[in-house]
């Protein structure tokens, strides 16, 4: 009778090894191409008196129903190797059961195997908002992880369950997801290469400092920056385990932006608390008989104090709050640096907190820090993480493999980068230096020559660096003290940059960073990341630097000019200007507006507001020091 649940198994035929159907995640040949490095040949087939459910969220199975059908596929040509390793995938035993059924194949009934889920097994996993892909990335991360539980009983030797594991994965942590990333590009990785990649992974370590007592100097700063790196990545490894859906994004993106954001986010609300848990430790000063290790267990510690669900709710509430997703997609680079400008050709010594990050792959920081896109910035060629140099520590969001500029946009959200930026900033608590902002270009559509020179006045009165100077008179200074101005190149205003989205991506993905922002704490990026979106949408000019064949160099070299002599002596822009720059700005973002619907265009009309007030505050700065300039001029003259 429909609708009733039938045992039947009794008269199904005996085990046929050769031929699976399936219905749910491995009903996809990339899928079982992941599990089992293998490509099957197969046919449309229907399985009759089952019925498959498939939770709003969690794994699908299949459930003995009278009357039902369940819409599949047969493969042919399994063997006895590959059931093993799709019996692993399905928990065999555990969430699921493999059993004897006919299909309906051909026009005709064949023998084979099915899984069939155990429905109380899977319930636990209904509310885990789990698809398909996660399942399989779960899958991977679980074999890879049998080899990183291998190495870890070469070193490790602790008593509490799981956490020789948790450690090994946090310093392994670059190598492992790496090798996820490897084993879905190369659909079905060789165990050999996973166990061979493992094994050679070097795990940190502090004995060299014995014999370094320049670098024992700079200990506590950079063991704290190792610390509060490793609680981030724990942090963000929860935010992705226990709010999939909320931080979940299309491949084309960076995958850990929002996790990443949240981690941050829930830090820096809770900064206190690290810091005293830091403090209590007691291991701020060099100690050899403290190993790397040592410092890894009291991260994850940390981190569990710090993690709650209430407490990681309440950050994913304020992400849905407040997310805007747009249509370009966006990035950022950011460089800190206590000696600001002078940090390449620093001293030995003269950073007396970091020497200038001199040590900071020796403390195996790139490792801490690749999910941020960590990394020392000489502004030379890179050619080995190993090099020790002296420069900014950089932060480029997206950019998970340094050496080939690897790397994917990190958001279509200028809200989200906005508080990537923010919240980065207090993390490194470092002084901030410089800002670079990227958008991806448009397809398809071809630059502009641009049709009012002064707006670029107005992204620099958005994000650059309007201060006096020594002598208190009032200057550009990313331009005027030459940081963004090369003597034989011109001014850095924007270029045009490219990167590969993947180590094997023989194409490129062409970018405009713009080059002028200074880096601040506490500073509100979202009006100016929105105005160079609108900008760029809508007038979408020719790049200063890095584009071959420029049309308009002429043009631009006298706007570069003119932007040097405006650096020196910065006026008032004319209210026109603004006005006209606004409307472009708004031309551009109704484009997105009128792709993302009703509530992305009240986001916008809001934002425009922003832009215009953050424009005529920061005119009005200039304009009053010209004013008070005028008022001393007239007070002297009448003394004369």
């Amino acid at each position: 009778m429909a609708g009733q649940f039938t045992e039947n198994s009794a008269a199904m035929p005996k085990i046929d090894h050769d031929k699976l159907f399936v219905y749910g995640s491995l009903n996809d040949d990339y899928h079982l191409q992941l599990i089992t490095g293998r490509i099957f040949a197969s046919e449309k087939a229907v399985l009759h008196n089952y019925r498959r459910i498939h939770p709003k969220s969690g794994y699908p199975f299949a459930l003995a129903w009278r009357g039902s059908k369940i819409e599949g596929r047969l493969i042919y040509n399994v063997t006895p190797a590959d059931f093993e390793k799709i019996d692993d995938y399905e928990s065999v035993g555990n969430l699921y059961e493999r059993i004897p059924v006919k299909v309906w194949c051909k026009e005709s009934f064949l023998d084979c195997q099915t899984y069939i889920g155990k429905p109380k097994a899977l319930k636990p996993f209904f509310s885990r908002d789990i698809e398909s892909r996660d399942r399989i990335e779960e899958h991977i991360e679980n074999r890879v992880n049998q080899y990183v539980e291998s190495k870890t009983d070469q070193f490790l030797d602790y008593d509490r369950d799981s956490l020789p594991l948790r450690v090994t994965k946090e310093l392994l942590s670059e190598e492992v997801h790496s090798l996820v990333r490897q084993y879905f590009q190369d659909v079905g990785l060789p165990p050999f290469i996973i166990k061979h990649e493992i094994e050679k992974a070097s795990t940190p370590s502090l004995e060299w400092l014995q014999n370094d007592q320049k670098a024992q100097t700079y200990f506590d700063s950079y063991m704290r920056l190792a610390v509060k790196f490793m609680i981030f990545n724990q942090l963000e490894e929860k935010f992705r385990r226990y709010f999939r859906s909320h931080v979940k994004v299309t491949d084309a993106y960076y995958l850990h932006t929002i996790s990443a954001m949240m981690a941050l986010k829930l830090m820096e609300t809770h900064r206190h608390e690290w810091r005293n848990a830091w403090n209590h430790l007691g291991l701020a000063q060099y100690e050899p008989t403290v190993e790397y290790v040592d410092y890894a267990v009291a991260a994850i510690y940390i981190a569990e104090q710090l993690f709650t669900l209430p407490r990681a709710r309440n950050v994913v509430d304020w992400v849905r709050a407040n997310r805007r997703v747009g249509t370009l997609p966006l990035g950022a680079e950011l460089e800190f640096s206590n000696l600001g400008v002078r940090a390449i050709k620093a001293a030995e010594a003269e950073d007396a907190e970091f020497d200038s990050f001199y040590y900071f792959y020796d403390f195996d920081l790139m490792r801490r820090a690749w999910k941020l896109g960590g990394h020392v910035d000489d502004h030379g060629f890179l050619t080995s993480a190993q090099n020790r140099t002296r420069g900014f520590l950089e932060l480029a969001f997206g950019r998970y493999k340094l050496l080939g500029d690897v790397s994917k946009p990190a958001t279509q959200d200028g809200w989200i980068l906005s508080q990537l930026i923010s919240l980065a900033t207090h993390f490194i608590e470092v002084r901030p230096h410089s800002l670079h902002i990227s958008l991806q270009t448009p397809a398809n559509t071809s630059f502009q020559k641009i049709t009012n020179p002064e707006y670029f006045l107005c992204l620099l009165l958005l994000g650059g660096d309007l201060r006096k100077d020594p002598y208190g008179k009032m200057r550009e200074m990313r331009i005027y003290r030459g940081e963004i101005l090369h003597p034989d190149v011109g001014v850095f205003i924007s270029r045009l940059n490219r990167h590969h989205t993947s180590p094997d991506d023989k194409s490129w993905n062409y970018v405009i960073e713009y080059q002028f922002p200074r880096l601040y704490f506490d500073y509100d990026y979202q009006p100016l990341i929105m105005a160079l979106k609108g900008f760029q949408l809508a007038a979408n000019p020719y790049p200063f630097k890095e584009y071959k064949d420029c049309p308009y160099q002429e043009l631009h070299d006298e706007i570069e000019t003119s932007l040097i002599q405006w650096a020196a002596y910065p006026t008032p822009v004319s209210q026109k200007t603004i006005d006209d720059f606004l409307i472009v700005v708004e031309q551009g973002l109704d484009k997105e507006s009128r792709q993302m619907g009703t509530e992305y265009t009240k986001y916008v009309q809001r934002i425009l507001g922003r832009i215009e007030e953050q424009l005529k505050r920061r005119n009005k700065r200039v304009i009053r020091y010209h004013d008070a300039k005028h008022e001393r001029v007239d007070t002297d003259s009448g003394t004369k």
